[in-house]
């Protein structure tokens, strides 16, 4: 099921309406929040990652009804993959996940929260939200600048961790 609006407004807020640079997002989906932060923040762009290929082509469509085609860029594939492929490029101030951590195992949540990490800039943001609160400790432990938010209105009601590097 899609992220709903109550879960979306609160994952995007700390990115400002006037960003210019580009935002990750790993875990996109079917393109819910891709969409609504492409329209809350009009000179951002966003890299959207997806690993199943349903979504993500749904999700191409999806972009392209909505214009958004030189804005947001697409990549099929594992979280992981893009961010080792990034990790010699520049660093990013955010990055939002809606990746289950929980469904990772314990050592390879670790390792993508760790590539997460170097892939931010000094004061960068990661935006991760989970269905429970079993994986903060998770996040916690490579960030120590970690606040929780609930998302109480969406279904099935959810978490946002804001992590400051």
């Amino acid at each position: 099921m899609p992220s709903q609006r109550f879960l979306i407004a609160k994952m995007i807020a700390p990115v400002p309406e006037t960003y210019r640079g580009q935002v990750i997002e790993l875990g996109a989906g079917t393109g819910a929040l891709t969409l609504r932060l492409a329209a809350r923040c009009p000179e951002a762009r966003i890299l959207a990652c997806e690993i199943n290929p349903t979504f993500a082509r749904d999700q191409r469509r999806r972009v392209s009804e909505a214009g958004l085609n030189g804005r947001v860029e697409l990549f099929t594939g594992s979280a992981a993959n893009l961010l080792s492929e990034m990790s010699q490029q520049e660093k990013r101030e955010f990055i939002i996940s809606g990746i289950p951590l929980g469904n990772l195992g314990r050592e390879k949540a670790l390792a993508l929260i760790d590539m997460i990490r170097q892939t931010l800039v000094e004061g960068g943001m990661y935006i991760q939200f989970q269905h429970s609160l079993l994986d903060r400790g998770k996040i916690k432990t490579r960030f120590s600048d970690l606040r929780t938010i609930p998302a109480f209105l969406n279904f099935p009601p959810a978490f946002v961790y804001y992590a400051r590097k």
